[in-house]
Formats: C-alpha cells, structure tokens, sequence
C-alpha cells in the first residue's frame, strides 16, 4: 500500500513539476515576444471622416473633423479615437519617418457628381478646432475642387501604442 501511495505522489509530484515547467516557459516566451513586439513599428488605421472638404492647390481640407478613429493592425485589433490635435501630436512625434516615406492613403468622398475614391500622398498636417489639412498628392483617381462627407483611410506607423479618448 505504502509503495502505491508513493508511486502515485511521485506522479502527481512529477506532473506538477512538468506544469510548472511549461508554465515558465510560456511566460517566458510571451516575455520575449513583447520584448521584440516593443522595438518594432506598430501599424494602424486612421479613418478620419469630414463633414465637408476642398482640394486645391496640393492642399486638401477635411472640415467638420470631430475626433479621429484608430484601428490596430494587429493580432489584437484594438480600437479607439481621439480628438484632432492628438492625432496632430502623433504625427509630430513619428513626422521624420513619414518626411523620408510620406504615407499613402484613399479619400473616398461624395460629391454633386456622385462618388469617388483616390489613392493620395499626405504631408504636414495641421488642424483648427474642427478641420484638419494636409499638403496632399494625387497618386490616383481625383478629387473634386470641393466635396461633402468624406472619409480619409490612413495607415501609419507609430513608435508607441496609442491610447484611446473614451
């Protein structure tokens, strides 16, 4: 009897052990894992939408610009909005990557004519309580002298998670 009881502690004492084990070596993995996630750039998705807008001269203007909204493009899909000048502080801490790369994105707007979607170049942005412009490029597709509601998709790489404005 003493040797079953000790062959079944040994075991248990023996599956406890491996546990632990694995244990350590998944904390340890997903240690690692946020190590090398905290050096790398992360993506998101910036959609700003506006009321009203104007292209022109290079120049485009999103106006009626509450808030920004932010997707992670990550395994976490984590989602948030902040107001404009937030969104002005995070380009201006990340402005040298996209000075050597100006980030792309698509205007999708709607318009007296209709619809339309362009593929554009956005520089230097600076806002005003409730607009938000950009030196702004066509890469494809065009944009109207003027446009109601519009919608701005823009991936950008950031240095830092970012925090949501709830």
């Amino acid at each position: 009897m003493k040797k079953m009881i000790r062959r079944f502690v040994t075991s248990r004492m023996s599956a406890l052990v491996l546990a632990l084990v694995l244990s350590l070596c998944a904390i340890l993995g997903a240690a690692d894992y946020s190590a090398a996630d905290d050096t790398e750039k992360l993506e998101y998705l910036f959609i700003i939408t506006g009321d009203t807008g104007t292209y022109k001269d290079g120049s485009l203007t999103l106006t009626g610009v509450p808030i920004v909204s932010f997707n992670y493009i990550g395994e976490t899909r984590e989602t948030g909005h902040f107001l404009v000048g937030s969104f002005i502080e995070v380009w201006n801490k990340n402005s040298s990557v996209y000075k050597a790369d100006p980030p792309k994105g698509t205007l999708s707007v709607l318009h007296e004519k209709g619809d339309s979607n362009a593929v554009i170049q956005v520089l230097n942005p600076s806002s005003t309580l409730n607009s938000l412009t950009f030196d702004a490029k066509i890469l494809e597709g065009n944009v109207p002298d003027s446009f109601n509601a519009s919608t701005l998709f823009l991936e950008l790489e950031v240095d830092k998670k970012l925090d949501t404005q709830n």
